[in-house]
Formats: C-alpha cells, sequence, structure tokens
C-alpha cells in the first residue's frame, strides 16, 4: 500500500492482530482475530537461582537474545490495515521492515462506553 495514498475508512479492512478488542476512538470497535501476532524471543541460558537451598531447588534463568521472530504476521494485502502491538511495530522496525500496512494502537486513553471503562486509542501508529 502505498503510503501516500488516503483511504476512505469505508474502503479500509482492518484485521485486528493484537490479541484483544481495539477500540478506536469512542465509535469504532475492531474485534480480535483468533490468531494475535506473537514475538517469538530467541533467549540462551544465563545461570540459575537457587530458591530453596535445604532441599537444593533452583530455576534457571534466561536472557533474551537478537534471535528474536515476529510469528502469524500476514502478507500485505490492498486496502488492508493489520493492527498490531506496539512492541510488534516496535520490532518490525528494528529489524528494518517497513511496512505502511501495519499499525498498532497510540494515543491511548480511558473512555467509557456503554457503562464500561476501555481503553481506546486516539491514532495509530506505524
Amino acid at each position: 500500500m502505498d503510503n501516500n495514498k488516503l483511504l476512505r475508512a469505508s474502503e479500509i479492512r482492518f484485521i485486528n492482530l493484537t490479541g484483544h478488542d481495539v477500540f478506536i476512538g469512542s465509535k469504532i470497535v475492531v474485534a480480535a482475530d483468533a490468531k494475535p501476532v506473537r514475538l517469538l524471543n530467541g533467549r540462551v541460558l544465563d545461570g540459575e537461582m537457587v530458591i530453596d537451598k535445604k532441599n537444593t531447588l533452583s530455576i534457571p534463568i534466561y536472557k533474551f537474545n537478537s534471535e528474536t521472530q515476529i510469528v502469524g504476521l500476514p502478507d500485505p494485502e490492498e486496502s488492508t490495515m493489520i493492527i498490531v502491538s506496539a512492541m510488534v511495530r516496535k520490532h518490525l522496525t528494528t529489524l528494518g521492515y517497513s511496512r505502511a500496512d501495519v499499525v498498532s494502537p497510540y494515543a491511548i486513553e480511558t473512555k467509557t462506553i456503554n457503562g464500561e471503562k476501555v481503553q481506546c486509542a486516539n491514532a495509530l501508529a506505524r
């Protein structure tokens, strides 16, 4: 999708891959897709922590490395915007990908809709 092309909201199909419903403003709700995009973190063992000396019980400690992968992001489609978490979108940028069709909720504000407090995005970010 061309960055400079303006689309009317009625011409855009939203796919919400955040794992939860996204409220845009106070009028638009984009239901969560069944299979959200996830980051699969690469990690290496970085020692262990003893949690019970008497019974010599310990748990491993891992640290993340640079082998993080994005899992479940579909290919671009014409007139389709894919909503992902800010963490996924930021990781795409870190990897050097420029996807004009991938956005995340931005300028979050708590609003009351139908008597329920919800987090609403006042904007979307690339």
